[in-house]
């Protein structure tokens, strides 16, 4: 298993349906599709892309890309976007539960263990299902929901 080392260009919201979303500030440059998260220090209203470890609570999915400090409309809980598999080798099955993965790219996404524990569930890294098999070093359809009850 190796991280992709390049963000998948794809439109986010083809095929899918963006029922919820609401305006951030990018606090970096973001590119559609990446799963966005908050700053572990939490600045208002701000996203980045999301790197498990590094930063804190899932939001959703970015809508298109944008440069550090411009405003980015991000899919939350209840839409069904495409997100892009972390690794170039394992592929995502459908109906697994999908958490942000730590690859340096950013805002790509890994299966979650089958094992979840307390510190996987209150890491904010939860993003949803997959809703179809994401081959590797591509993307899928994902339900967004960041609910960390899930796992």
């Amino acid at each position: 298993m190796t991280d992709i080392s390049t963000f998948p260009t794809f439109n986010p919201s083809d095929g899918g349906n963006v029922l919820n979303s609401f305006t951030f500030i990018a606090g970096a440059a973001i590119t559609a599709g990446q799963v966005v998260a908050y700053a572990t220090t939490g600045v208002s209203m701000t996203v980045h892309p999301a790197v498990a470890g590094t930063t804190g609570q899932v939001v959703g999915v970015a809508l298109y890309s944008v440069a550090s400090g411009a405003k980015v409309a991000v899919a939350l809980d209840g839409s069904i976007v495409k997100v892009a598999n972390a690794d170039d080798t394992a592929v995502i099955d459908a109906g697994s539960h999908v958490v942000a993965n730590d690859n340096a790219v950013g805002g790509t996404v890994s299966a979650a263990t089958s094992v979840a524990t307390a510190s996987t569930i209150d890491a904010g890294i939860v993003v949803g299902i997959a809703l179809q098999d994401i081959a590797a070093s591509s993307y899928g359809l994902v339900l967004i929901r960041t609910d960390n009850t899930l796992l």
